[in-house]
């Protein structure tokens, strides 16, 4: 039989073959297309339920992201331990909603949720968009914006003038000791401060990370800097900010140009979360996998979530690229939600 031209995308297999020798490639092929438009049929159903229960969630949060953070975490306790009711969902969702987000919370899975997370985000940008589109800036003091605090040395120095190219009103504010420098950051006396964070000799540099997470700081831009004879050694340093609520939605300095990449920095400490979930999830948000390093067992205790993690387990640095066409706040509306316990590091470009 011939194989009909709406199948031409399977134009080009080799029917003399002897698994298939016997059958009727046409009425196969059929049997994939009715598949195939079943399938579309499923998807085309299943994503209307998700955007009518995207749109009850904002509509029972009145467009409010604690509230809707609120309810989502709630659908994921349901979730995870199913029960007639939950106290807690039925103080942030009407009656005539509640049904149908309990009709959901036993059966979504992960691509379920991931969907719903970027359905919502949607529905939120456009409702911004018809506001205005304004978006909160972070609050610096006239007298801290654009001061960078750092300990001088030769490479020090040199970072501080990369980095001083793209911040405006860039000043240095000089300090004897890297904690001092993070101390003036979390005080609201510098908008940023430099820390070195991995070398091509010594891989990631530990004491400093522990830094990070103890400030309460994020990483916002990075720079290589070689050095040596050949210019065989590099020493990468950072630039970090205080973490605040903007981080759930976008980073703090944004890419100069739409080519231009970022990487997503996190901890995976999360035990309950495997690293292939998170992996599946940013390849749903359109993320490539940079590198995942597997840091020492016993550095969970000098970055002090041993609490949060199997104790058999040691953490991985994930590090993650993301362009233009990358989901990144429905990434992080993951991370925030379904891996809480996992450390966001920074969302950075490299200059």
């Amino acid at each position: 039989m011939d194989t009909p031209s709406r199948t031409s995308a399977l134009g080009h297999m080799n029917t003399d073959v002897p698994e298939l020798h016997g059958y009727d490639t046409g009425i196969c092929l059929a049997n994939v297309d009715e598949m195939t438009v079943r399938l579309h049929r499923v998807s085309e159903s299943l994503i209307a339920m998700l955007s009518e229960l995207a749109d009850a969630i904002l509509t029972d949060a009145e467009g409010d992201s604690d509230t809707v953070s609120s309810i989502l975490l709630s659908l994921l306790g349901e979730r995870e331990t199913p029960s007639p009711t939950d106290d807690r969902l039925c103080e942030l969702v009407s009656a005539a909603n509640r049904d149908l987000m309990g009709r959901f919370t036993a059966h979504m899975g992960l691509y379920e949720r991931l969907a719903l997370y970027r359905l919502i985000e949607e529905r939120r940008q456009v409702a911004a968009n018809s506001d205005g589109g304004n978006t909160q800036e972070p609050t610096v003091s006239p007298t801290a914006a654009g001061r960078i605090a750092y300990m001088p040395s030769a490479f020090a120095d040199k970072a501080y003038l990369r980095f001083a190219d793209r911040i405006k009103n860039c000043r240095a504010a000089a300090h004897a000791g890297f904690p001092d420098a993070c101390e003036e950051v979390r005080g609201g006396l510098c908008e940023y401060c430099i820390l070195p964070m991995e070398s091509s000799s010594d891989g990631k540099l530990l004491t400093f990370t522990s830094l990070i997470l103890h400030y309460g700081l994020r990483i916002v831009a990075v720079c290589d800097l070689a050095s040596g004879i050949a210019a065989d050694r590099v020493t990468r340093f950072a630039l970090l900010r205080l973490a605040d609520d903007e981080w759930l939605t976008a980073p703090a300095l944004p890419p100069s140009g739409e080519d231009e990449q970022l990487s997503i920095e996190l901890l995976h400490v999360t035990s309950s979360v495997p690293l292939s979930e998170l992996l599946i999830a940013a390849d749903f948000c359109r993320m490539s996998l940079l590198r995942a390093d597997t840091l020492p067992r016993d550095a969970r205790t000098g970055l002090d979530f041993q609490d949060v993690t199997d104790a058999d387990t040691p953490p991985v640095c994930v590090v993650l690229r993301a362009d233009a066409h990358s989901d990144l706040p429905t990434f992080l509306r993951y991370l925030s939600l379904d891996a809480a316990d996992d450390r966001l590091m920074g969302i950075y470009p490299t200059w």
